[in-house]
């Protein structure tokens, strides 16, 4: 039977009140009460009422059973008929890099965002020099993120001749949504020594100006991250730190107990380990190190234990990009290539097969988790082919290896997943934020129906997990959900039927599946008694109202082992996260300069991995 059956390993047996009374014979510290209690438990699936001792949950059922594990030291809780249910696990994500959101001009468009044409692009970066004149005088650069050319009104991205209409004299850098690409002004391209004599680096592309090899300002993969390492210099630690404190507190904000950095170095761990143990993260995080990068300290430092509530989970391996910017590697051409690509273009690998093999034997033979980034259905065959590989060399054993993304998987893949025990972590947000771009430039009509194919899994009786992959996206709980149940795109198409799921199902993906992916099924992602106290309340019971108003559900409050970590207010919203972190970007980009620096392990990520290393470049040169 495979290892990925959703029975395997997480029947919650001892569900009962008698059995929580084994557990602990001692009274309750908190009773939770008054609203509807999801336990994500099919066995139980709704209580009255859980009782908490010491952040773990000490029984669950009936108010009236409940209720004898009360004395005069017991708080009562009362939901006042709003909903509870575990803690959500973030099952991909970059905790460290979510804080960029919160600290640069909001280029999204909506509904995180306004801009939807160039002009608005423009009058975003504007506005955002205007209102931080201070960190633009001292920093001598204006930072956006998150434009989206798919969602643009002239469907290209922004050149640097329309960056250069915002200034001509102060570096200008963009970043897009996907985290793989970025537009710089002319200013900011001659600071990183690009000009038309510059050749593309290996595994990225400088787009030039149709007739000439003039640099247009896009820059893509290898090509955007050297430019940035050049353009932010150096960050301190303490810097460094503020970016995931600030990650962490944005996830808890959106119902998260458990976070993830997908994609770490060993310059980078002891940042957040350092972190962790002050005390600054209200939530647990969980890290892949680069496999590429430095397997020796993978090999020291992963556990399954946490120590400060942060751990080492495994390596992590990333064979190719981004699909809606066209650089996912495909087994077949994209349906409409970017302009001055050829009709045979289908993306390429950040990794060569070797490497890939390489990885995945080393994580096999060692028995390390791996977590892989694969988005074309090319790529998904190189590491299938690679865990086979393994797997008959190595044996059969509980490793968890997961597919991270899986945009264009073929159902034959889906099936091979089954066969090798690889977990998928699927992106159903997609087809909200691409999936009118994936149906009408990417993949085509088709094949954009079984992007994130989560109903090809559970055909098959699997498991999976969905995630948000911050700051490629918000890490917005109640979008993510929306996404795998509705699939609705941004113009209200649904991609794909078949592929849909039921709002518990979705649930699951969100909580217990994920804990299992990270082996902590046995602690997390339900309600039962002897795990964590990590809970979420919600404004309305997700399994109770429309599936097309799950998106205005919000998240009310986040309970970590009992302590209450975020309630919600009127003041609360994603983007005040860039006053609470306003100081942390005006350090960091104070300390911008031009420099030669190494290049790093850039080419062996992805995005917001990317990201991450060319601003913390500084730190890696340090080491």
């Amino acid at each position: 039977m495979s290892l990925i059956r959703p029975l395997r390993a997480i029947t919650l047996a001892c569900s009962t009140l008698l059995c929580g009374q084994a557990v602990a014979a001692q009274m309750a510290d908190q009773i939770w009460f008054g609203g509807a209690i999801l336990t994500i438990n099919d066995a139980q699936p709704k209580v009255q009422a859980v009782a908490v001792k010491d952040g773990k949950i000490l029984a669950l059922g009936s108010l009236d059973d409940v209720n004898a594990l009360k004395d005069d030291a017991t708080k009562m809780i009362d939901l006042k008929g709003k909903t509870m249910l575990p803690g959500f696990v973030d099952a991909h994500g970059h905790a460290f890099m979510i804080g960029l959101q919160a600290v640069s001009a909001n280029l999204l468009a909506p509904p995180d965002g306004e801009v939807t044409d160039i002009r608005k692009l423009q009058a975003a970066l504007e506005r955002w020099a205007q209102k931080n004149q201070s960190t633009v005088k001292s920093a001598g650069m204006i930072l956006g993120f998150g434009y989206d050319d798919a969602q643009l009104a002239e469907q290209r991205h922004p050149t640097r001749e329309d960056l250069d209409a915002v200034s001509k004299d102060i570096p200008i850098l963009v970043i897009h949504q996907s985290g793989h690409l970025g537009v710089l002004n002319s200013k900011a391209l001659e600071l990183a020594g690009i000009s038309s004599n510059t050749k593309n680096p290996e595994g990225g592309v400088i787009r030039r100006e149709k007739g000439s090899q003039q640099p247009n300002g896009v820059l893509e993969e290898a090509a955007f991250f050297g430019a940035l390492a050049k353009q932010f210099g150096k960050m301190t630690a303490e810097q460094a730190q503020g970016l995931f404190v600030a990650g962490t507190h944005l996830l808890a904000q959106y119902g998260y107990t458990t976070g993830q950095e997908g994609r770490a170095t060993s310059t980078i761990v002891p940042l957040m380990q350092a972190s962790a143990a002050a005390g600054k993260i209200p939530i647990d995080v969980v890290t892949y190190v680069d496999v590429l990068q430095d397997r020796d300290f993978i090999g020291k430092s992963a556990s399954k234990d946490y120590v400060d509530g942060f751990r080492v989970g495994g390596a992590k391996l990333t064979i190719d990009g981004s699909p809606q910017g066209f650089t996912a590697y495909r087994d077949r051409p994209y349906y409409k290539p970017p302009q001055g690509y050829r009709a045979d273009y289908r993306g390429y690998s950040a990794a060569t097969p070797d490497q890939v093999f390489d990885a995945i034997d080393w994580a096999f033979k060692n028995n390390i988790q791996i977590i892989t980034h694969a988005n074309g259905e090319a790529a998904s065959d190189m590491l299938l082919a690679a865990i086979k590989t393994a797997r008959d060399k190595y044996g059969v054993a509980d490793r968890r290896a997961v597919l991270i993304h899986g945009q264009f998987m073929r159902k034959d893949q889906v099936a091979l997943l089954d066969q090798l025990d690889v977990f998928p972590s699927l992106f159903p947000m997609h087809t909200f934020y691409w999936g009118d771009w994936h149906r009408d430039r990417t993949v085509g009509p088709e094949h954009a129906d079984n992007i994130s194919p989560t109903g090809w899994v559970r055909e098959r009786g699997m498991m999976f997990s969905t995630h948000h992959d911050a700051p490629v996206a918000f890490p917005d709980s109640m979008r993510v959900l929306s996404a795998t149940v509705t699939r609705r795109s941004r113009s209200g198409d649904i991609l794909g039927p078949h592929q849909r799921v039921d709002v518990m199902t979705a649930l699951k993906a969100m909580t217990i599946w994920p804990a299992y992916q990270h082996f902590e099924e046995d602690k997390k992602g339900s309600l039962a008694p002897g795990k964590q106290a990590d809970f979420v309340v919600l404004s309305e019971d997700p399994t109770a109202i429309d599936p097309e108003r799950l998106t205005d559900i919000k998240v009310l409050q986040t309970i970590k082992k009992g302590q209450v970590i975020f309630v919600r207010d009127a003041q609360t919203t994603a983007s005040s996260m860039s006053v609470a972190m306003g100081d942390t970007v005006s350090r960091m980009l104070k300390a911008w300069e031009h420099h030669e620096g190494e290049q790093s392990h850039a080419e062996h990520a992805h995005g917001p991995e990317l990201l991450m290393g060319a601003i913390l470049s500084g730190l890696q040169q340090a080491k």
